[in-house]
């Protein structure tokens, strides 16, 4: 699931790095989200008893061996809300229980959901098309980078992440009143760079999000925060759900504290999109949203959409593979069943959320949890969020795992390469991300993959079909796109809100990483090897040389320290980046420095060539690691 503000994007995706972002979009609600057919015996809409029993049992053992601080459920079935729980604590240091009928819990990105309601509604209206431009809809101070001419971003590309925006990660400090600002004046103030054709690939986007609500502003003709209280939380009778900024909404609802794995509580995030995250909820009005989308539309005779464009937001929208999962509008599927489940997820520092529907046993969930797990698992995807549906969806409507087997005639080599992913910032320290998160992907020899990276799991893959493989255990599975006889990504099946393209060569971050260990080598080298300095332009030149190496070092010393900090890393990153830049920032007029000695020392011939030669390569080296350094935004520019 994708985080929803850099903040929150506890840099998981990518295990040093963040959303979401990103944040971290889609996660199984079952085992496994294959397309083969199921052997289990058909899923029936589960009685309210046996629900009942789940929610009051297996969810407090679940919380228990997750260790948050509290956990929230409510379940709808056969058009009524069947069961609701709370178990844990709202409050770890008041020691406030958490109680599902009177607190009220943030969103985070479920709430794009509700923006896209919103939107559809004005597309029955005909006041919106979607494949129209977006500019058309947007105000003349809002811009939209025209990086392909010719391929305009349209609303379905909004609602379905497909846009091409790189994640934009500007956000403002909750502690700085004078940088809060409103959706128009962030996106007055922010543009996206275009990093790929639209439709090419999904790339989770909470920018997109904002754009599709101030769209929804400006045709609808009121507030987007106004307009979605009158036009969709008011008629579905959701009198507890309403957008804003979380500190502000506390002075009217009972929010539950967020907190951290250490048991702290969560700063609350400004969130400037609110239309991307920024609402809070009640468990009973999650169950009336769940009903009306179940129900065509419609709840208690209130009309909200057609069933049609309930069809829209729960189908395939956007697929990256036909046996993959796919976007809907302001949904994606958590696996593709049968039965098949669609909904959304949501993520801030402190708080996961999520819903799952299983339209074909007209039965829906909605769990939040106020905390993170104190130890992580296994996996990004292994949180107690994730582990409460997934056990509900395998209670009531068990699937089979995808199953794959050894292929000693497969050639692979099709699929081998590394992969990075397509949610990646443009610009500064944050373009770190994509040298974590990416995959690399080998041929094992033996007729299946090895994978590699922050979000996938160090083991076998088993071909299942064409472009498809499927992981040794049976929890996930890789579906690749192939094009002349060439994958040119790949993407996750729990997670098809963004993929990861081929690299190139220059672009490679094992090859980048494997040249900055060899510069750093050599550096080191020239660190420790003793000369006999004679006079001091020779004294300066081996202090120069030294200091140059030392900078470098000092840079990897702090980025390997952050790896093994990721709370550290998050905060180096969006509060004091310059901790990330200073020191390549001063290596870089040390290494020039040290090529000035370099040349001075061959002119005047110091030492012999040997020496000379090996003194040389210390700023070349230098100029190694900081060029890559500059490309992943860690050296300062004005």
């Amino acid at each position: 699931m994708s985080r929803l503000l850099p903040r929150a994007l506890p840099l998981c995706a990518v295990t040093l790095l963040l959303a979401t972002t990103i944040a971290a979009p889609a996660a199984s609600a079952s085992p496994g989200s294959g397309t083969h057919p199921a052997r289990t015996p058909p899923a029936t809409t589960p009685s309210p008893e046996a629900v009942q029993g789940f929610v009051d049992t297996r969810v407090p053992e679940l919380l228990e061996a997750h260790g948050a601080p509290g956990v929230a459920v409510t379940v709808v079935a056969d058009g009524t809300q069947v069961a609701s729980a709370a178990h844990g604590m709202a409050d770890l240091a008041r020691s406030t229980p958490l109680e599902e009928a009177t607190h009220s819990f943030p969103t985070a990105s479920i709430a794009k959901s509700f923006t896209a309601m919103a939107v559809l509604q004005l597309v029955e209206r005909g006041d919106i098309d979607l494949g129209e431009d977006i500019t058309t809809y947007l105000p003349d101070d809002v811009r939209v980078a025209d990086t392909h001419p010719g391929e305009p971003v349209t609303v379905h590309h909004l609602l379905t992440h497909t846009a091409g925006f790189a994640e934009t990660l500007a956000r403002d400090d909750p502690d700085d009143p004078g940088s809060w600002r409103s959706a128009r004046e962030f996106l007055r103030e922010t543009t996206a760079d275009r990093i790929f054709p639209p439709g090419e690939f999904s790339a989770y986007s909470n920018y997109g999000t904002g754009l599709a609500g101030l769209i929804v502003e400006e045709v609808g003709g009121q507030p987007f925060e106004e307009y979605v209280h009158e036009h969709v939380f008011t008629p579905l009778g959701m009198e507890g759900t309403e957008f804003g900024q979380l500190d502000e909404l506390a002075e009217t609802h009972d929010l539950v504290t967020l907190h951290l794995p250490d048991g702290s509580v969560a700063v609350n995030d400004r969130i400037p999109l609110t239309a991307a995250g920024g609402a809070v909820t009640t468990t009973d009005d999650m169950a009336r949203f769940m009903l009306a989308l179940l129900d065509g539309g419609e709840l208690d005779g209130e009309r909200v959409l057609h069933p049609e464009s309930v069809e829209m937001m729960l189908d395939r929208q956007y697929e990256y593979h036909p046996e993959g999962t796919a976007l809907g509008y302001g949904t994606y599927e958590w696996r593709v069943g049968p039965p098949r489940g669609v909904g959304h997820g949501g993520d801030l520092g402190g708080l996961h959320t999520g819903y799952i529907l299983l339209p074909e046993i007209d039965t829906g969930m909605f769990v939040t949890v106020n905390g993170s797990d104190p130890e992580p698992g296994e996996s990004i995807l292994d949180d107690l969020r994730f582990a409460v549906l997934r056990a509900f969806a395998d209670t009531f409507a068990p699937t089979d795992p995808p199953q794959g087997e050894l292929d000693h005639e497969a050639d692979l080599g099709v699929y081998t390469g590394t992969y990075a992913t397509t949610r990646r910032p443009t610009g500064g320290v944050e373009r770190l991300i994509p040298l974590f998160d990416s995959m690399t992907v080998r041929d094992a020899g033996n007729g299946s993959l090895r994978v590699s990276g922050a979000v996938v799991p160090e083991e076998r893959w088993l071909p299942a079909g064409e472009g498809v493989f499927v992981a040794e255990n049976g929890t996930d599975e890789l579906l690749f796109v192939v094009e002349d006889d060439r994958a040119t990504s790949v993407y996750l099946g729990l997670n098809p809100t963004n993929g990861y393209d081929r690299t190139t060569f220059s672009t490679n971050p094992t090859v980048l990483l494997v040249l900055v260990g060899v510069a750093l080598l050599v550096l080191v080298s020239g660190m420790v090897r003793v000369r006999r300095p004679r006079g001091g332009l020779q004294i300066a030149a081996l202090v120069s040389g030294s200091l140059t190496g030392l900078a470098c070092l000092v840079w990897v010393g702090l980025a390997v320290y952050a790896l093994m900090d990721l709370e550290r890393m998050r905060d180096w990153i969006f509060d004091t980046p310059f901790l990330l830049t200073l020191p390549l920032t001063l290596a870089l007029p040390l290494a020039v420095v040290s090529l000035g000695f370099a040349v001075t020392m061959w002119v005047n011939r110091w030492w012999g060539p040997v020496r000379r030669f090996h003194y040389t390569l210390l700023p070349l080296s230098a100029f190694v690691v900081i060029a890559i350094g500059a490309s992943y935004g860690i050296v300062w520019t004005p």
